[in-house]
């Protein structure tokens, strides 16, 4: 039976055993990458990004779900108000982009995330689901996410798939370089 909550400090112990099953994550990174600019995430330690993340838990700024089967922690999906996630607005893709006032995102979907033995469980989807419909109940609003293209490497894309953000109701905006998608859905 899966079941979601959000993140926060009773949850934290779970977020952190299922990332520290996984070394952190993409190297380490324990979802912090789109939290801060490049240059300071580079800086950090995997233990420094580990206790920033920590610290954004306890402080109420985290922003994501966990997915549970049963009691065990299985996946990820990071989500929360724009303002979280300064990382994209310093990218030189997106910020030469002209966004209209109306399309303005009051929230971002970053990374989602599935446990090496749990994957093709469709996971992925039921997490993203489970983030629109929290999204939706704190009041909604211009929604963004930026999955990458790269579903021909056989390797997983901790940013979700273009082709399942469709099927949730995103659209494409632009394409952000090589791999990177722009997408939107208004929710």
């Amino acid at each position: 039976m899966l079941s979601v909550k959000e993140i926060n400090g009773q949850t934290w112990n779970d977020f952190e055993k299922l990332f520290a099953k996984h070394n952190g994550v993409c190297g380490g990174c324990w979802c912090m990458y789109h939290r801060l600019r490049s240059s300071q995430f580079q800086r950090m330690t995997k233990e420094e990004r580990r206790l920033a993340h920590y610290n954004l838990t306890l402080q109420g700024k985290s922003a994501g779900l966990i997915v549970y089967d049963d009691e065990l922690p299985v996946a990820w999906c990071q989500f929360g108000k724009a303002e979280y996630f300064p990382q994209y607005d310093y990218g030189r893709a997106y910020s030469k982009l002209e966004i209209p006032e109306e399309f303005k995102p009051k929230w971002r979907i970053s990374c989602l995330f599935v446990d090496k033995h749990r994957r093709k469980e469709k996971l992925s989807s039921f997490a993203l689901a489970a983030a629109i419909k929290l999204i939706k109940q704190q009041g909604g609003g211009v929604v963004e996410a930026f999955p990458l293209d790269v579903n021909d490497t056989g390797k997983p894309s901790y940013t979700g798939a273009v082709r399942m953000y469709s099927k949730h109701g995103f659209q494409e905006v632009s394409r952000l370089g090589k791999n990177t998608v722009f997408m939107r859905a208004i929710l």
